[in-house]
């Protein structure tokens, strides 16, 4: 069936849906019945690792009650407040990646871009889309979609595509098994997403699937051996640490330790190329302005001196060991 442009399908046999209720979808291949909650199909083989299914689903009917009381901005805040477990200080962590999530989308998605140099424009899928930020940067693209494992957070990226003006379909959806027939899709990104998967291999066998001959395959994910904060838990050299050390301070702060495996440049190289990509690139992300008038002076300052030794040759390889983040470019062979 089409939901919203986008033809999409059971996760389990790929066989064809079609509407059994106004809030639910029915496979006609293999009989299983999914539900749709505030507009958004669940189309989930196994639920989010943090929370259970009719846990996130209650999350996000309570979210869909508040939808039109706040800008973004407020529905985060109110996300936060009312339906979140994290500290006070994980949930001003968040929120600023939130609030610069845009300002480094629309950066990346330039280069990303520029590195390919093809100038296809054609369907859009944002594996992980969280918040939605890429979907909105995309504007020259015909077909967007985003999937993410976190119903709740896709009320939320809802929220962000209305401000923006924008009605663009949202599923809820495993990475591991995505909705999609085969070949549907010019590009695929994954920000920040291929760390929290269940199974990485898979994930990137199901994006390789989804995409069309010659099609590209756009990873950004914090590098394991980062010198820098934690994205999840603002801990310095957090990937250095034991994950039962990690789990421990995360723990004593009041939070949830995060569930991820993170990367190496070298075992996310090794994994593209299991996965069957080609033309496979890894480059370092510069730090956009408006994205670095969120950080405090001294992390500035810092941004400045990472910023510098990208660009010059006798260091920029050093930063793939230690650097925060690394970005990669793959290809489906056509």
């Amino acid at each position: 069936m089409k939901f919203r442009g986008i033809e999409i399908c059971c996760p389990h046999c790929r066989g064809g849906l079609r509407e059994q209720r106004s809030d639910a979808l029915i496979c006609t291949a293999c009989g299983r019945e999914f539900p749709v909650l505030l507009g958004i199909p669940d189309l989930r083989v196994f639920p989010d690792p943090y929370i259970g299914f009719e846990e996130d689903r209650a999350k996000a009917a309570k979210l869909g009650e508040y939808f039109r009381d706040f800008d973004f901005e407020g529905f985060v805040d109110f996300y936060y407040a009312n339906t979140s477990v994290v500290p006070p200080q994980h949930a001003r962590l968040y929120k600023r990646g939130l609030l610069a999530a845009p300002a480094r989308a629309d950066d990346w998605l330039e280069s990303w871009e520029a590195s390919t140099g093809d100038g296809r424009r054609g369907a859009l899928l944002d594996v992980g889309c969280g918040t939605a930020p890429l979907l909105v940067a995309a504007k020259k693209y015909e077909l967007r979609a985003g999937v993410d494992i976190a119903l709740r957070w896709l009320v939320v990226g809802k929220k962000r595509l209305a401000d923006a003006g924008l009605d663009l379909p949202l599923i809820c959806a495993c990475a591991e098994a995505l909705p999609f027939r085969d070949e549907c899709f010019d590009r695929v990104f994954a920000d920040s997403a291929l760390e929290h998967l269940k199974d990485q291999r898979q994930g990137l066998s199901e994006a390789r699937r989804v995409l069309r001959s010659g099609g590209w395959l756009f990873l950004a994910t914090p590098n394991r051996f980062s010198l820098g904060p934690d994205p999840q838990t603002g801990v310095w050299a957090g990937g250095w640490l034991p994950e039962r050390w990690t789990a421990a301070i995360v723990r004593r702060a009041g939070g949830i330790p995060p569930q991820r495996s993170l990367l190496s440049v070298w075992r996310l190289r090794r994994l593209l190329r299991e996965a069957r990509f080609e033309q496979i690139q890894t480059a370092l992300p510069g730090i956009p302005a408006r994205q670095r008038a969120l950080f405090s002076p001294l992390t500035r300052l810092l941004i400045g001196v990472y910023d510098l030794l990208r660009r010059l040759p006798i260091t920029k390889h050093a930063l793939y060991l230690v650097g925060p983040l690394l970005l990669a470019t793959a290809r489906r062979k056509e």
